[in-house]
């Protein structure tokens, strides 16, 4: 199960390099393959931040990139070259997104389209989900349209090939594009969870169902502080409350807690609670953390990281992971970190 954003990424992508040190040398077709399946397992090191998680990327991305197209240079006629073809249409769109630029996007557009003309029927399925893979790297957060064409292209991708493997994944993937339409999400998450047989999916897709069943619900948000008090929901009614699940070993989310920090210093002076959830082990990596952010609202800790009986209890398998609750303590924001002051500004309004 994926514990941190940056490792989510890594198996997002599927196709970071790992092999440190290692050099393309055109030889042995069987061999020079292995050497880019190696390139699979990812990068190994943790990056202490987010900008050394992007150079960390960006730095594996080339020598993946390296390795694809010394393959189709050097065994141009080797059966395989369709798929490191479509590897490196997949590596340059994800490139183009890191680096903001067209021009890896436009190749990754040339090579799904010069792939497409001699396709196999067998090799079409990889073509079309390459091309669902592009519309949801090039999606805008806001925009509705795009996720519904998302959605409409993965239900034809179902109808064309309902037996595909990746069906689960793809499913469980869209869904999380729909976090404000929790009936849409519990959808394609019950789907995801029928077509599943990878434990670790199924686990992923269980956490998934759990949260989005808990939108619109009062959360049972019970725990024992770090600082010691005992923090119960019923005690924080009144007013709107954002709940952020973080730790020290996850970059992104000590960038969401400063995001959200932000965010809630440009709202009237205690017009929002704010609580926290740490998965750190140890309580001197989170006694810093908090000292070092001046966070004084109250943050659960247990020790127990991800097999902690909230994080469990909730569902909770990413981070960041942040909720927004309403005054009665009934989740109103999956994922409300993006344009946090509109969201509480909203539900101050109401009456």
């Amino acid at each position: 199960m994926n514990r941190s954003l940056v490792q989510w990424l890594v198996i997002l992508l599927a196709l970071l390099t790992a092999g440190r040190g290692l050099s393309w040398a055109a030889g042995d077709a069987d061999r020079d393959w292995q050497a880019v399946i190696a390139l699979d397992a990812g990068p190994q090191e943790q990056p202490e931040n987010a900008a050394a998680a992007s150079k960390m990327v960006l730095g594996h991305l080339a020598r993946q990139e390296k390795a694809l197209r010394g393959f189709t240079a050097d065994h141009p006629q080797d059966a395989r070259v369709f798929e490191a073809r479509l590897r490196l249409a997949r590596l340059l769109q994800i490139r183009a997104d890191f680096e903001g630029s067209d021009q890896p996007r436009i190749e990754a557009r040339r090579l799904l389209d010069e792939l497409e003309k001699s396709a196999t029927p067998e090799q079409r399925p990889e073509i079309e989900f390459a091309r669902i893979a592009r519309l949801m790297r090039s999606l805008s957060p806001a925009n509705v349209a795009q996720r519904d064409e998302v959605l409409k292209a993965a239900r034809q991708f179902q109808s064309a090939y309902p037996t595909d493997r990746r069906l689960a994944a793809l499913f469980a993937e869209v869904a999380t594009l729909f976090d404000n339409q929790p009936t849409t999400k519990e959808i394609l998450l019950e789907d995801a969870r029928g077509l599943a047989t990878d434990d670790d999916l199924k686990a992923r897709i269980a956490d998934d169902l759990k949260r989005v069943r808990l939108f619109g619900q009062e959360v049972p948000l019970r725990f024992t502080a770090y600082q010691g008090q005992e923090v119960r929901i019923e005690d924080l009614f009144g007013r709107p409350l954002f709940v952020i699940f973080f730790a020290n070993f996850s970059p992104p989310s000590l960038v969401a807690l400063d995001r959200l920090q932000q965010e809630i210093a440009g709202l009237p002076k205690g017009s929002v609670r704010v609580v926290g959830v740490c998965l750190d082990e140890r309580r001197e990596v989170i006694a810093g953390l908090l000292k070092g952010r001046n966070i004084s609202w109250p943050v659960g800790y247990d020790g127990k990281s991800w097999e902690g009986s909230l994080v469990r209890e909730l569902g909770i398998n990413a981070l960041p992971t942040v909720w927004l609750l309403d005054a009665r303590g009934r989740l109103r924001s999956l994922n409300a970190l993006e344009g946090a002051a509109a969201k509480a500004r909203a539900l101050l309004r109401e009456p």
